[in-house]
């Protein structure tokens, strides 16, 4: 639109319409006797958008990217995190039975794996005592809380 209101000629320019060897031609200039003005529709002029800063539109698509990809990469490495700490306890708790020892985190199914039925059982709210008779010349205690393993404890028999 700033065009034809800079150059004004170009608006009141003739296009002229001729046949040469058969094919219909367009031209500034009459191209032969037989050339007529063409009659040409109005211009069709669309009025230009607000201007839209595309560069800065690219930087910012790719930071909501780059924090999406940030925020992906962090939940990846929590949930590495939280595998291998999970597989480090499967591994302790494996050994523990191979080793025919409790420890903290097994289940009531892993105690009487390794010592058996419990001589004595007693409850104490959310909490469970199984209790071990001599073994070496000791008693143990495994204390369980929400089915896992949360206390050992051993005591010299007294004599």
């Amino acid at each position: 639109m700033l065009l034809i209101a800079a150059l004004p000629w170009c608006a009141q320019a003739q296009i002229y319409r001729c046949a040469k060897d058969g094919v219909t031609v367009f031209s500034d200039k009459p191209c032969g006797a037989d050339a007529k003005p063409a009659q040409l529709p109005p211009a069709v002029v669309i009025p230009a958008g607000p201007r839209i800063d595309l560069l800065r539109e690219a930087e910012q698509r790719e930071q909501r990217e780059g924090k999406v990809q940030e925020k992906a990469a962090r939940a990846e490495q929590v949930w590495q995190d939280n595998h291998a700490a999970e597989q480090a306890e499967a591994e302790r708790i494996r050994d523990a039975r191979v080793s025919r020892e409790v420890v903290e985190g097994m289940t009531p199914v892993d105690v009487r794996r390794v010592l058996g039925e419990p001589m004595l059982v007693s409850q104490n709210g959310a909490r469970e005592t199984w209790s071990y008779a001599e073994r070496e010349g000791k008693r143990i205690h495994v204390t369980f809380t929400d089915g896992r393993v949360s206390g050992v404890r051993t005591r010299e028999n007294k004599k």
